[in-house]
Order: structure tokens, then C-alpha cells, then sequence
């Protein structure tokens, strides 16, 4: 993709073409998605921990719906999509990783055509617990 869109040059981001989809629902379609990866244990939330207990804070307080654990932010025509997974250990992680990103990819940008995706994927080794 490319943010060589005219059509984005002009506009205040807020005023990006969303085709009728939120920044939550996207993050919480791509949580969903990702949880399918072969590879992939658990999804993490992205944001940063302090940010993260803020929020999860705030939406206790004020009732707030359900969150995605992928990071999204549209800034100028660029979407950035941050995911962090916990990824088993019989699967090399870079593959995982590979297979993150690519799902990541694909789905965010299927959803905001004509809109530059980029994506930062983080894991965690999990390894399976010894026997007793």
C-alpha cells in the first residue's frame, strides 16, 4: 500500500475514510485474528503497561465495552498496528512472528483500503510446564 493517496493529503486524520470501522473494532477483530495464528499461545496487550492500567482503570470506572489487545493508531494516512504474543516453543518464533505480522497485515488493510499499514509484532517464549 501506499500513502500516496490524494485523496488522505488534505484530511485531518479524524477525517479519514474508516469505511464505518472504529480503531476499537479493528483492534479487537485483529485480537481475534490473531488468537487463530498457529504459533501463537496468548495475545498481550500491546500498549504500554502503565497505559494499559489506565485504561483498564478508566473502563472500570465508566463501564467501557470490550478492548483490543493490539495496538492501533491512524496518524496521517499511516495506520500503525502493534500486536505482542506469547508464542509456543514447538513453533520457531520467527515463524509465528512472520505469521503475526502477515495476518496483521492483511486484515487491517483489507479493512482500510488505500491506507499505508504498518506493523510491529513482539513475543514471549512460553514454554510448557515441566512435569511433576
Amino acid at each position: 500500500m501506499s500513502i500516496e493517496d490524494p485523496a488522505l493529503d488534505d484530511q485531518p486524520v479524524e477525517d479519514a475514510p474508516l469505511d464505518d470501522v472504529s480503531l476499537d473494532d479493528l483492534s479487537l477483530d485483529l485480537t481475534d485474528a490473531l488468537r487463530g495464528v498457529e504459533g501463537v499461545v496468548e495475545v498481550l496487550d500491546a500498549r504500554p503497561v502503565v497505559v494499559a492500567a489506565i485504561t483498564a482503570v478508566a473502563d472500570g470506572i465508566d463501564g467501557g465495552g470490550p478492548r483490543g489487545l493490539v495496538d492501533v493508531v491512524l496518524t496521517g494516512g499511516v495506520l500503525s498496528v502493534a500486536a505482542s504474543v506469547a508464542t509456543d516453543v514447538g513453533t520457531p518464533t520467527p515463524v509465528t512472528l512472520a505469521r503475526v505480522a502477515a495476518v496483521l497485515q492483511d486484515r487491517a488493510g483489507g479493512q482500510l483500503p488505500g491506507v499505508e499499514v504498518v506493523v510491529s509484532a513482539t513475543s514471549r517464549v512460553i514454554e510448557s510446564p515441566l512435569p511433576r
